[in-house]
């Protein structure tokens, strides 16, 4: 991202999108600049296809049927479950998730995002911290889930992501952001059941 790029996207973030709400689903989506001085007004296509597509850090998991974003912390329970829901589908190739780590509900969360953003493999990396983090979060014992000192670089990336989140309203993970064929956006705030997610593919845009 060169600077002016990234002197943009920041003012979509920190003025256009902190303290207004997201579309949802039937709401004209509206993260707008209020003086002649900010960015133009923030749309769902520009927030969908640059902003979220590239100016966020994400860890990409499967090719096939509509994207959503999901937005986990390491030492989330519920981002866990929600994993596994979204996991049937993608291998069964009838979604794909953007998984947007976050650090922030525990000392240990920066390190273990850290391992699977500083991987050579991060897709690798966050699958294997998937198969071995329940028993940790049940015993509540994190001592042996890979973690790695975070670099500048990532603090940066994390410290976006976590600032992303929150200008869309989302106070907790997992977070998910979709859109919806028509072209709106929808978030939904928290765990939701395989169900009800099997239920909204249908009518997500596929792109």
């Amino acid at each position: 991202m060169n600077g002016k790029s990234a002197n943009v996207v920041a003012k979509w973030l920190v003025v256009g999108a902190v303290g207004c709400s997201l579309a949802i689903v039937g709401t004209a989506p509206a993260i707008a600049a209020q003086t002649p001085t900010h960015p133009p007004k923030m749309t769902a296509s520009i927030l969908w296809n640059d902003i979220l597509a590239h100016h966020i850090t994400y860890i990409q998991d499967g090719h096939g049927g509509p994207i959503i974003y999901d937005f986990q912390d390491p030492n989330c329970p519920y981002c866990h479950v929600m994993y596994k829901e979204e996991a049937t589908f993608i291998r069964e190739g009838k979604l794909t998730v953007r998984y947007v780590p976050v650090a922030f509900l525990t000392p240990q969360s920066p390190a273990e995002a850290a391992a699977w953003l500083q991987s050579p493999n991060p897709l690798a990396a966050l699958q294997h911290f998937e198969k071995i983090v329940g028993p940790a979060l049940r015993r509540g014992s994190y001592r042996h889930l890979p973690k790695a000192k975070p670099t500048a670089k990532t603090t940066k990336e994390l410290t976006r992501n976590l600032g992303l989140m929150s200008a869309l309203g989302f106070e907790g993970t997992p977070a998910i952001l979709y859109r919806v064929k028509s072209g709106e956006l929808g978030r939904i705030p928290g765990l939701i059941a395989q169900k009800q997610l099997g239920e909204l593919l249908p009518h997500l845009q596929q792109s």
